[in-house]
């Protein structure tokens, strides 16, 4: 079964192999730039803000919105800008549970990488496994690419250890990132 959802990862990706900029990917038909308020409506953001996370000393909030994701994705995650009264995408995440299957985790990760270094070539890549920085008992192993227009793209793994599950239900995942220069030039500050 996650071989089909890797390959339609991978299908999906290879139709946007002439885009130069962030903000022309899609995941699940939705892009970086784009109005949140073009796929959800104004009560349905602000319920899923009573559970989402809020970026430390900022505005930005990161969402999970399960009802958009289609075949290729459990849940999608956006970050914006709450201040923002157009609630432009700074940055998007489609998710695939992996649950207790961080190896093939990895596996699809390292096929879907392949793909962005085609899409994005000439991209910075950097390339790191080590302790989740929210949870060090735990494993994150993430590729990102920093296409030349600016913004990034990342593709990461997580292995969640068994108490991080049982404490949250959090399920060890795969995740494909797209993100505004905006938004990368505040992480790097």
């Amino acid at each position: 079964m996650r071989t089909i959802i890797i390959l339609v990862l991978i299908i999906s990706l290879q139709s946007l192999t002439k885009a130069d900029n962030i903000a022309e990917f899609e995941i699940e038909d939705i892009s970086v730039g784009e109005s949140l308020l073009d796929h959800l409506t104004f009560k349905e953001i602000k319920k899923a803000e009573k559970y989402g996370s809020v970026y430390p000393d900022s505005n930005y909030i990161a969402i999970s919105i399960s009802k958009i994701s289609g075949p290729k994705y459990n849940y999608i995650e956006f970050v914006y800008n709450q201040k923002d009264k157009k609630y432009i995408i700074e940055a998007i995440t489609g998710i695939v549970e992996y649950p207790d299957k961080y190896e093939e985790c990895k596996k699809d990760m390292i096929s879907v990488s392949e793909e962005f270094k085609i899409i994005f070539k000439g991209s910075e890549i950097y390339e790191d496994e080590r302790p989740h920085a929210f949870e060090p008992s735990s494993t994150v192993y993430q590729i990102d690419f920093y296409p030349k227009s600016g913004g990034f793209a990342r593709v990461s793994c997580t292995d969640w250890t068994k108490e991080m599950f049982e404490e949250n239900r959090w399920v060890d995942n795969l995740k494909i990132s797209l993100g505004s220069n905006k938004f990368l030039n505040f992480l790097s500050d």
